[in-house]
């Protein structure tokens, strides 16, 4: 089963009065997230270009999401999966990659400190490693996938104003960011970020000394840097209103989101990265 085909809803107790707000329900991938769809992009590129010949195995620096796509893409492939986390990755996103067969390296510190390892070990000759952070099939699985699937889906006669998307790996922002202006050429980009100091799991600040190779921020309008208080909060807010239980990343986006409209009108699309219950373990909400 491939990723894609997730559900485009309209988030309608959630927009400010007098503006419309939807988004793609991610966690309906094979996996549960977004990362699904960057994770068979590149393997399945990898394969193609001779890059994994079989048995070979697959190294990946993740804070979750991406390795347990990974890790199910080597498994249906017969591929050993090879994943550096960061320390802080939750107990319920390691114990997934287990599952699915992953051989997991934890490393102390963040995610450029699992970026690092990862690199020794493919210096090492240990394996292939996908670097979600510099290959260009992240983010297009987003521009030939995603946001293909948006324009299609799209219920409005009226094309949206605003895309928000978070700043993370820079292949969801990036590759959204470019197929939504091929699609839309008036929309506007904005980022979502977390506060350096104050880090949300699976997303990334432009104040960061290491930007990845992918990201193409020239496509951005407008940043908004979200705390990690301010996005657990609005998880509770989303779950109340509209009955969907999201990982603290989709709290900062639909933050930001009603920022935008409350700011500029109009409407807003924007993606839901992966559902809370990768994040129970920590028990930020409860």
């Amino acid at each position: 089963m491939e990723p894609g085909n997730t559900p485009l809803v309209e988030l309608r107790n959630l927009a400010p009065a007098g503006t419309r707000l939807f988004a793609k329900l991610e966690w309906h991938n094979p996996t549960g997230s977004i990362k699904d769809r960057p994770a068979w992009w590149m393997f399945h590129d990898a394969k193609k270009n001779g890059l994994l010949p079989d048995g070979k195995p697959v190294i990946e620096a993740t804070s979750g999401n991406t390795g347990i796509g990974l890790s199910r893409v080597a498994l249906l492939n017969k591929h050993p999966a090879h994943i550096c986390l960061p320390s802080r990755a939750s107990e319920a996103r390691r114990q997934l990659m287990r599952a699915y067969g992953a051989e997991l390296i934890i490393v102390e510190g963040g995610p450029n400190d699992a970026i690092a390892h990862a690199k020794e070990l493919v210096a090492a000759g240990e394996g292939h490693m996908c670097y979600q952070y510099g290959n260009p099939a992240n983010p297009a699985a987003h521009e030939f996938g995603t946001t293909v699937e948006i324009a299609r889906d799209w219920p409005l006669e009226a094309p949206p104003d605003h895309l928000v998307a978070s700043y993370g790996t820079g292949g969801t922002l990036t590759g959204c960011g470019r197929g939504m202006r091929r699609e839309y050429p008036n929309i506007a980009v904005h980022s979502v970020e977390e506060i350096l100091a104050d880090p949300i799991s699976g997303m990334r600040s432009q104040d960061d000394p290491f930007q990845p190779p992918v990201a193409d921020l020239s496509l951005v309008s407008e940043r908004w840097e979200i705390s990690n208080a301010q996005a657990v909060e609005k998880v509770r807010e989303i779950m109340t209103a509209e009955g969907h239980f999201v990982g603290t990343s989709s709290g900062a986006i639909i933050h930001a989101a009603q920022e935008v409209l409350s700011r500029h009108g109009g409407v807003a699309v924007t993606l839901l990265p992966d559902a809370g219950w990768k994040y129970l373990s920590g028990d930020p909400w409860l």
